[in-house]
């Protein structure tokens, strides 16, 4: 595992999306500047290169974040201060389009810059302080959402090694479908996402390998609320997932971490990812995903931390070859490649309800039932 530095967060869009709504909750100030700067774009999204923002109210917005005062993040202790901001960055990140302008604003060099103080009252303030561990195995969760009353399927019956060839006949599968010549703008969306998701032609066809997430204080699993390309959940079943002993997790902590685990077991995506990724990230790239059959090899795991998905998800990132995105993982989720875990059958049934009249003021909170 490489060290993740502050640069390599402040290169990560959804670490500079949260450090922006960090110092708008902060200072008043913040939401006029980002308000002036996007006022003569008419566009509700896309790339930096595109939008030609002026340059003198990016200037007068660094001003105004280069003056936030961030102390009082030193005296956050309870990890849940933070959650509206994550959620915020979460929510934002659309790893198949162009992003939201107020996403793609944050890339200006003297924005990025001035973000900076604020970043590192971020990263020093005791409620992130778990943000760049390693996978929890004492407090993992499985979220099973509950839509319409009906349960969904989160993860593929049967033996680990069947799921795992099932996924990458998939890929090829899809690769070998997607492969059209001719400029990238005519070629056809598609799967977006990197995580051992794979669906198939064939009705029950699917491959997907089982994820969780931790307990975080008062919120059940993160894996509840954190989530990319969101359907808006309210009710979720938690169970329970016991790792086995001495269980071999690759570990991704930044951008550096997830492009070691894609060039060790690299699977070619250049066709199946063409159009997304490259109206995500304004490249088109020979893309690879990571081989999770051939990764199960090797590890039983692979744990995204709430700080590598910062610092990674949503952009190129360079490989030999090529390039890859980290795109559909959620902060601090594990995907499991070994048959040897243990999910509780007892389910714990949580729903997202309104705060009381006393706490008018307050967000809707999940609420064990």
């Amino acid at each position: 595992m490489q060290q993740t530095t502050l640069d390599d967060l402040l290169d990560g869009p959804r670490f500079r999306t949260l450090c922006l709504a960090v110092a708008a909750g902060l200072d008043e100030g913040v939401h006029r500047a980002v308000t002036a700067l996007l006022e003569p774009i008419t566009a509700s999204y896309g790339l930096l290169a595109d939008l030609r923002p002026e340059q003198d109210t990016a200037d007068a917005l660094a001003v105004v974040l280069s003056d936030v005062d961030a102390t009082e993040l030193a005296s956050w202790t309870d990890p849940m201060r933070f959650l509206p901001v994550l959620q915020h960055s979460v929510d934002s990140a659309m790893p198949w389009q162009p992003p939201f302008v107020e996403d793609a604003i944050t890339g200006l060099p003297s924005v990025r810059n001035a973000l900076r103080a604020v970043a590192e009252a971020v990263v020093a303030s005791p409620a992130a302080s778990w943000w760049g561990t390693d996978v929890d195995r004492t407090a993992q969760w499985v979220t099973q959402p509950v839509r319409n009353g009906v349960p969904e399927v989160v993860a593929t019956s049967g033996p680990m090694a069947e799921v795992l060839d099932r996924w990458r006949r998939n890929v090829v599968a899809s690769e070998g479908r997607s492969r059209v010549a001719g400029p990238v703008v005519d070629s056809a969306g598609g799967a977006w996402w990197s995580t051992p998701h794979e669906f198939g032609d064939e009705p029950g066809g699917a491959a997907i390998l089982p994820s969780s997430t931790r307990r975080v204080d008062g919120l059940g699993s993160s894996g509840s609320t954190l989530v990319e390309d969101s359907f808006g959940d309210d009710e979720v079943l938690l169970r329970s997932l016991h790792p086995p002993v001495g269980a071999r997790v690759f570990e991704v902590h930044g951008a550096a971490d997830w492009a070691r685990l894609v060039e060790r077991y690299p699977m070619p995506a250049q066709w199946a990812r063409r159009r997304v990724w490259w109206e995500s990230t304004g490249r088109e790239e020979h893309w690879f995903l990571p081989d999770y059959a051939a990764v199960a090899a090797d590890h039983d795991a692979v744990h995204v931390s709430v700080q590598g998905y910062l610092a990674a998800a949503g952009r190129a990132i360079d490989v030999d070859g090529g390039a890859t995105v980290l795109a559909g993982w959620s902060p601090d989720e594990t995907f499991w490649l070994t048959d040897d875990i243990v999910i509780e059958p007892d389910a714990e049934r949580w729903q997202l309800r309104s705060a009381g009249a006393e706490d008018e003021d307050d967000e809707p909170r999940w609420v064990r039932t």
